[in-house]
């Protein structure tokens, strides 16, 4: 077997078996085709797998840092190659596997970029009552703040994923496994208030109302049915700027919010990891580092000899 049909099989593999996301998927493969070309005979013809050494595997590592890839891109180029060869061997295709023996850098993950609750608590304020699209544009900024969905995560809901009007939603995650997340507080009165007035539902919008709406789009805009990602990120982008000096305006600033301010009054680290839908506790535990510091601006400003 050739490295192209190889890098095929395996993209099938992570699709259909695995269920990884599209985006995941790609990027994997994306980066295993630069492999391919890297190692592609002088005529274009891929080598065939069993060919492939850890040396080769090496040296198109080394051309890509000499690229300038970031440490973060090389990450990812070694996480699919090691993945693509323990797949292989692990079906028979290879006798041993060339990564067994591939240094792996960790890249270093960035601090996350946090809004305080006194700023997020103006930008609430902001979003006009008075029309559906204020109303809108509120539920939008309540919910990635009020439950630490992911962007898509939002985007992918409809109203039936509320039914009934509890206190939590089912969420789609990466990989398209569902989890609970909450729906209580600021974030449910918003969206209450925003389905009533998109639907004209007369008085407080209830289960048996908003069953006959049970397939429409949670969110949708005056152009789209269902809003699209870019317009939930005008909307976060629009209002966060109005409050804090921020780099990156995203509405990722607002799940990094959630998960650091849940950590500042006492949530339990796991429970914080299962609301985000991580997979690995570390990835969570960033969240950790942030809250520490934060404790320690606290403390250096609080203590009288510190």
């Amino acid at each position: 077997m050739d490295l192209d049909a190889a890098i095929e099989r395996f993209r099938t593999h992570l699709a259909d078996e695995r269920a990884l996301s599209p985006r995941t998927v790609e990027a994997y493969a994306s980066d295993l085709a630069l492999l391919s070309r890297f190692l592609c005979d002088r005529d274009g013809t891929a080598p065939a797998v069993g060919a492939v050494s850890t040396r080769d595997l090496r040296a198109f590592l080394a051309d890509e840092v000499g690229r300038g890839r970031s440490s973060r891109s090389m990450m990812r180029r070694v996480a699919a190659i090691r993945a693509l060869f323990r797949f292989l061997h692990s079906r028979g295709e290879l006798d041993a596997d060339p990564t067994r023996e591939l240094a792996q850098r960790v890249a270093r993950r960035s601090v996350p970029t946090i809004v305080d609750e006194e700023r997020l608590r103006d930008m609430m304020g902001l979003a006009g009552a008075t029309t559906v699209t204020g109303r809108r544009d509120r539920a939008v900024l309540e919910f990635l703040y009020g439950s630490g969905v992911r962007l898509r995560e939002l985007v992918a809901l409809d109203v039936g994923d509320f039914l009934p009007l509890s206190d939590r939603v089912v969420v789609h995650g990466k990989g398209d496994k569902p989890r609970v997340v909450p729906f209580a507080g600021e974030a449910r009165v918003a969206m209450i208030a925003y389905w009533g007035e998109r639907f004209g539902i007369a008085g407080a919008a209830g289960d048996a109302t908003l069953r006959r709406f049970a397939t429409s789009p949670a969110f949708s805009s005056a152009v789209t049915p269902r809003i699209s990602p870019r317009t939930v990120q005008r909307i976060v982008g629009r209002y966060l700027r109005r409050v804090a000096s921020v780099t990156k305006a995203s509405p990722h600033v607002l799940r990094h919010a959630f998960a650091t301010h849940m950590l500042d009054h006492g949530a339990d680290l796991r429970a914080v990891q299962e609301l985000l839908g991580h997979a690995s506790l570390s990835t969570t535990q960033i969240y950790t580092h942030v809250s520490v510091e934060h404790l320690k601006k606290v403390y250096r400003k609080a203590h009288p000899r510190a």
